[in-house]
């Protein structure tokens, strides 16, 4: 019998037939021959080993299973053995590749009971057949040349116009998604709105005669905005938000009913809101600004946009600066940024004594408090009075006698400096009339320092300023610089302390003064005796 008799004709052809697992006596079994046989490792305790079969014409690579290795590891499957495929199974992946899994086989002998030891034939990949036959068939432009349809009438100069988003009632072409901003409207800034609002209100009512209430319904509608969007702009591409393309996926949620996100925003994330649609829709990069880089930045990590995160990130390092660290705090803590926060903290800590007024104004009781709590504080005692009088003078009447007795610890301030000190003293009164609390016997604080240090200084905090007002030469009254009698606007009780200590401190120092002055003129005298005793004149 010769070698390629044995091999069953198209067997290969046969493997591929159709898709599924063949296996019984129903089937068709070819037998074929092992042309090439190699090991690929699937694991560490593992190995697979893949064939290529041939039935002398065409071939086909498979895998053998598992259960099957110990046949090629034996020595009984090598290279031009034949076998009969008993059990096999073929697949089409979804990228067009073909799988051909062996799990059965019977090992065949020929008639001189030897194994075939050359490759029967001249075989070539069945597979390259195939895709070849498939080229020929998508061969479209063969028979049918679309550059010759002129049947098509269309203009050259109509451009395709982009899609966009839309904010308002009217929709953009193509919208198929609403996102309804909710802005967040905090206590004080309704109050503040509400009392601006009412006086504009007031006004309508008398010019118009009762149209206020509609004016007030549209107050609330102002901090709602609604945008009009396209969900394959917002969910694909490499400016996508993952947000919306996760959402976008999940048609069960309520949102479908109406096909409307509603999202809560803070006042300066809803304003940077539109940006966000302009990155999404556009090749444009977003300006970041110091008050607009943390809205951004929170903005990116809600709706999942990394790229745009990293880049607002990398923004506010290169910011990052004593002069912005305020702004930062104050954003840090409205979005919960905690890094950012202990950043502009530690900085402005650290830095105290070159803050500008400019810089205390953005800085809010409680965040003025936890600058004075950091460890990192670094600062002089009478430097630190002259900060926190500053700060007062800044924020008005919104530090209470809670802060100021936090700010003004003995241990972060145990001298007050003069210039501070008559002020920071009114500032002290006022906080404890406020808070219905008399701290007059309580030692070591603030009141207490501060009258200390006005009786140290009574010349230039008491006298100057009852000299200069007291005196009728302008001149002399401009020369020593007091305009007001600060003093004077204390409860009487307290005018009275001052001036009662700083009239005990005017006596020490001028009994100082006079003993000093005695101690001179006997010092002059016992050297006048000497000069006459030993004959010397000192006329």
């Amino acid at each position: 019998m010769s070698s390629s008799s044995l091999l069953t004709t198209d067997g290969v052809l046969d493997l591929i037939e159709s898709e599924g697992i063949k296996s019984g006596r129903h089937v068709k079994q070819p037998t074929l021959q092992i042309i090439n046989i190699r090991r690929v490792p699937a694991n560490a305790l593992t190995d697979v080993y893949w064939a290529i079969l041939s039935d002398g014409t065409n071939s086909i690579e498979v895998v053998i299973s598992t259960h099957l290795s110990h046949l090629v590891q034996s020595g009984q499957l090598e290279e031009y053995t034949i076998v009969k495929i008993k059990t096999y199974q073929y697949n089409v992946t979804d990228d067009n590749i073909h799988i051909v899994s062996i799990s059965e086989i019977e090992i065949c002998q020929d008639t001189d009971g030897t194994s075939e030891e050359q490759m029967i034939g001249n075989p070539v990949s069945i597979l390259d057949t195939l895709h070849k036959k498939d080229n020929i068939k998508n061969d479209g432009d063969h028979y049918f040349n679309l550059d010759e349809d002129d049947e098509w009438e269309y203009d050259d100069g109509d451009q395709e116009e982009p899609l966009t988003w839309s904010e308002g009632d009217e929709p953009s072409n193509f919208c198929d998604w609403t996102i309804e901003v909710q802005r967040i409207v905090h206590e004080q800034e309704s109050e503040t709105a509400l009392k601006s609002h009412g006086k504009h209100n007031n006004k309508c009512s008398i010019k118009q005669g009762g149209k206020g209430s509609k004016e007030n319904d549209g107050s609330k509608t102002n901090n709602v905005k609604r945008y009009h969007v396209h969900k394959a702009i917002l969910s694909v591409g490499p400016r996508r938000s993952d947000y919306f393309a996760t959402l976008f996926k999940q048609s069960h949620l309520s949102e479908f009913a109406t096909s409307t996100s509603h999202i809560p925003l803070e006042s300066s994330a809803a304003d940077s809101f539109p940006a966000l649609l302009d990155y999404i829709y556009t090749e444009k990069m977003i300006k970041f600004t110091t008050k607009n880089a943390t809205a951004v930045r929170h903005l990116a990590h809600y709706f999942g946009m990394r790229p745009l995160w990293k880049q607002t990130s990398a923004f506010i390092r290169g910011d990052f600066s004593l002069d912005t660290a305020a702004t930062y705090l104050s954003e840090a803590i409205v979005y919960h940024d905690e890094k950012l926060e202990l950043a502009s903290i530690a900085i402005l800590a650290e830095n105290i004594e070159e803050i500008n007024r400019r810089t205390l104004t953005k800085l809010s009781p409680s965040s003025f408090e936890r600058i004075f709590a950091s460890p990192r504080l670094k600062c002089r005692s009478r430097k630190l009075s002259d900060i926190v009088l500053k700060y007062c003078q800044t924020q008005g009447g919104s530090v209470d006698m809670s802060l100021l007795m936090k700010c003004t610890r003995s241990e972060v301030m145990p001298s007050v400096s003069r210039k501070a000190a008559l002020p920071l003293l009114k500032v002290a009164v006022a906080g404890e009339e406020k808070a219905g609390v008399d701290m007059s016997n309580t030692h070591n604080v603030l009141r207490a320092r501060c009258v200390e240090t006005c009786v140290e200084e009574w010349k230039e905090t008491l006298a100057k300023p009852l000299l200069a007002l007291e005196c009728r030469d302008k001149n002399i009254s401009r020369i020593l610089g007091a305009s007001s009698l600060e003093h004077r606007d204390l409860p009487l009780a307290i005018q009275v302390e001052l001036l009662e200590k700083a009239l005990c401190a005017a006596k020490v120092e001028l009994d100082d003064v006079k003993a000093e002055l005695l101690f001179r003129e006997e010092q002059v005298e016992e050297f006048m005796k000497k000069g006459k005793s030993s004959g010397k004149s000192f006329e």
